[in-house]
């Protein structure tokens, strides 16, 4: 693996019998620097970091044109942490901390969710829900999750490797799919092939590539390799955003804001930027309303 691309990516083959599909990804910079951003640790950023992985997976496979966001929230542990994958590979989190006193993190708990969103064209949102056994077990939950809410027969596994310093080193998963006019069969062969791969962590260092746990993953079968697609951290944020969401408030707070006669300072959530919108763009919001 010592001339693995650098760059965050996910590559796709199919099996030239037709049975499967395989999505691999490596999401390492894209993790670090959400993780960075958002001044997660510990348990929870090793959680954050699957998370982010597993919703990557998930768009690439299952609606690579869409925007999507997993949620995962343990109200009693590690609180909400929130994955944004949106076309082109372009990625973003969110983490929002349990409050101070919840029982430790790791703990499993019975209130513990995660969640899937897609935004579909027609501005509509699919999502579906599941119980996490283990807050701390990203993989089994969205195991979990595709069998229950998408119906879909599906092998994964995402990982997120740390070193000494608490940095993010390495980061990525896989997502093997059972194509509908297979029968069972092949899917138990599957099954029992990849035991070996329920963790990825053996295959995560510095090297690691897509191309890498890809081969690994369908060694001695006989696969075709199709596109790949950029994967990166990058926020969507922009002034014009925000001016059109406060286009949404009342003109009376509007005009208060302007009689305060300073830009109105907001921080990205996301990115960290941060905006100072003048008093003159508030006029202009009070002309559109």
């Amino acid at each position: 693996m010592s001339n693995a691309d650098p760059f965050d990516h996910s590559v796709r083959a199919m099996t030239d019998d037709g049975a499967f599909r395989v999505i691999t990804v490596r999401t390492t910079q894209t993790v670090k620097g959400i993780l960075e951003a958002q001044s997660a640790t510990g348990t929870a950023a090793r959680v954050f970091g699957d998370l982010l992985t597993a919703t990557v997976l998930f768009r690439e496979t299952m609606s690579p044109n869409l925007r999507v966001q997993g949620i995962f929230r343990d109200r009693d542990g590690l609180g909400t942490l929130v994955a944004d994958s949106a076309p082109e590979g372009h990625t973003r989190g969110l983490c929002q901390p349990a409050k101070k006193g919840s029982p430790q993190s790791g703990a499993p708990h019975s209130n513990t969710l995660l969640q899937m969103m897609r935004t579909l064209a027609s501005g509509h949102v699919n999502q579906g829900v599941v119980k996490m056994e283990d807050p701390t077990d990203v993989t089994r939950g969205m195991m979990a999750y595709m069998k229950e809410s998408e119906q879909v027969d599906t092998m994964l596994a995402v990982g997120t490797q740390f070193n000494d310093a608490g940095e993010v080193c390495a980061a990525g998963g896989y997502m093997v799919q059972l194509l509908p006019e297979v029968g069972r069969g092949p899917l138990a062969i599957m099954a029992e092939r990849l035991e070996d791969f329920r963790s990825i962590d053996h295959l995560l260092d510095a090297q690691f590539s897509p191309e890498h746990l890809r081969d690994e993953l369908l060694y001695g079968m006989p696969f075709t390799a199709l596109d790949q697609s950029p994967v990166s951290f990058s926020c969507w944020c922009s002034e014009n955003r925000l001016l059109g969401a406060l286009a949404t408030l009342d003109s009376n707070e509007i005009q208060s804001m302007i009689d305060e006669g300073q830009p109105i300072e907001i921080n990205c959530d996301y990115c960290l930027r941060q905006y100072a919108i003048s008093p003159a763009r508030l006029h202009g919001l009070l002309r559109q309303n």
